[in-house]
């Protein structure tokens, strides 16, 4: 079997999930043996479901006919995709469940159940939403749940569970830091209900009373943002019991109703970046640097701190993002691939931002020889610690605040503020939503449309005005 057809495996994936040996069903076959188990480098994925032994892959509609039949062997962590999503329509998606093959090869009709995701849901929620509906249906489907478990089980004992066996595996160090803060809030009010009694009037309710609780470092008031947070994690970890089997839908879906107003996050406008570009060139050139790359391309503070000089291609005046520095509380530093599969991009730059990053490696080199080091390398960091290791957000954060109430500017701005300032001005020079996504490293559109609805709908108005003086009306 050739490898371009050993290839078409990993997209196709058309499996043979036989349920009698495969010593009777090697006699049903019109050739002499099986065929040695091939190497498949690449083609299982993940986020599929484990297996224990071998099994057949078959190619076209009948692979009798066609005598490709081969073994599969699990890759190392013995994973196997039986199940998958596609969608329909707008809000219309089709699960389909293999069935497998008969004793006499040939291919059952595999199982298919068309859902509807709740609206209002985000893309990553919705994705998450389906994942949740793909695994109960393959279970029912095949009449084999993922094992026996106990379902009076309470949140608390769960949790436990979860945050041992479970969250280390899927969740960064720094998104499982943030949850077990969230869980310190849950579990007094929810850790003794067993999974099977949460509903919605529980959690809704629980929410309420989230915002009556003070934050302990200031005196106010939750912030609505923390108890959306607290929802966020709550739902993920009910989401993992439902496809543990401890409970057979996620009583947390669409819970949560946002009190209030949602507020605008805090920009820039044009007078207020000259100020602070002003103000920046006033301050050391590390800092000018940093500041301005963030604002010039709407990067994120660590996707900044992970830069190396080899990310920089200086002939196409581009920048490659590879990399995110994370440093949580009394943790080492943290050098990791960006938030999402979108944030590996290249964004590229000005002749001015291009000069000032020559400035700045002149500078760096001179720093090194100061201190009798090595010459300056491609790997190394462009924001580096004296010992090697890339400078943390947190020092530019603290910088920036400083920055702002030396020269007068709002205090409601923070580093994070320059890359909200940069996509705002995009969407206020009529750049589309897609390329907007792109250059900050969205893995979704919707996720730019939402975050900046606000933008948008100013760039509606002026869009009317324009149509309006247009045709006179």
């Amino acid at each position: 079997m050739n490898g371009a057809r050993l290839r078409a495996v990993g997209q196709a994936m058309q499996v043979a999930d036989f349920s009698v040996p495969l010593e009777r069903l090697a006699g049903t076959l019109p050739f002499q043996g099986l065929l040695k188990p091939p190497a498949l480098p690449g083609v299982l994925t993940d986020g599929m479901r484990k297996i224990q032994s071998p099994f057949l892959v078959g190619f076209g509609d009948s692979y009798l006919s066609q005598l490709s039949v081969c073994f599969v062997v699990p890759n190392k962590e013995g994973v196997v995709n039986m199940a998958s999503i596609r969608k329909r329509g707008e809000n219309s998606y089709l699960l389909v469940v293999s069935r497998g093959y008969d004793y006499q090869g040939n291919r059952l009709k595999p199982a298919q159940k068309t859902v509807h995701p709740p609206l209002g849901l985000t893309a990553k929620q919705t994705q998450k939403w389906l994942n949740e509906q793909t695994v109960l249906y393959e279970q029912e489907v095949k009449h084999t749940p993922a094992q026996p478990v106990d379902r009076s089980i309470t949140l608390a004992k769960y949790i436990e569970v979860w945050l041992e066996q479970v969250a280390p595996k899927k969740l960064a160090a720094s998104t499982l830091s943030r949850d077990r803060q969230d869980i310190r809030r849950i579990l007094p009010a929810l850790g003794h209900y067993k999974l099977t009694e949460l509903n919605k009037e529980i959690l809704r309710d629980f929410y309420d009373a989230m915002r009556q609780e003070r934050n302990e470092n200031t005196g106010h008031l939750l912030a609505e943002g923390t108890v959306e947070g607290i929802h966020s994690c709550l739902c993920g970890i009910l989401s993992d019991a439902v496809e543990a089997g401890y409970i057979t839908y996620n009583p947390a879906w669409r819970t949560y109703k946002k009190k209030g107003i949602s507020k605008e996050r805090p920009v820039a406008d044009e007078e207020t970046v000259l100020r602070l570009i002003a103000a920046l060139e006033t301050q050391s050139l590390k800092y000018e640097v940093y500041y301005k790359l963030i604002l010039a391309t709407g990067m994120r503070r660590g996707e900044a701190c992970g830069l190396r000089w080899s990310d920089i291609d200086w002939r196409q005046r581009a920048l490659h993002i590879r990399r995110n520095v994370v440093k949580l509380s009394r943790q080492p530093i943290m050098v990791k691939e960006p938030k999402t599969r979108a944030g590996v991009r290249v964004v590229y730059l000005s002749k001015d931002m291009c000069k000032l990053l020559r400035a700045w490696e002149k500078e760096c080199q001179w720093e090194k020889e100061q201190r009798g080091d090595d010459e300056l390398t491609q790997d190394d960091y462009l924001f580096q610690q004296p010992n090697g290791d890339p400078m943390v957000p947190c020092t530019f954060t603290y910088r920036f605040k400083m920055i702002l109430r030396e020269n007068g500017l709002p205090d409601n701005l923070n580093v994070h503020s320059l890359r909200h300032t940069n996509a705002s001005m995009l969407i206020a020079q009529g750049v589309d939503v897609r390329t907007v996504a792109g250059l900050l490293g969205h893995a979704q559109p919707s996720t730019t449309l939402d975050i900046y609805s606000h933008a948008f709908d100013k760039n509606k108005r002026l869009a009317g005005q324009k149509l309006s003086k247009a045709m006179g009306l």
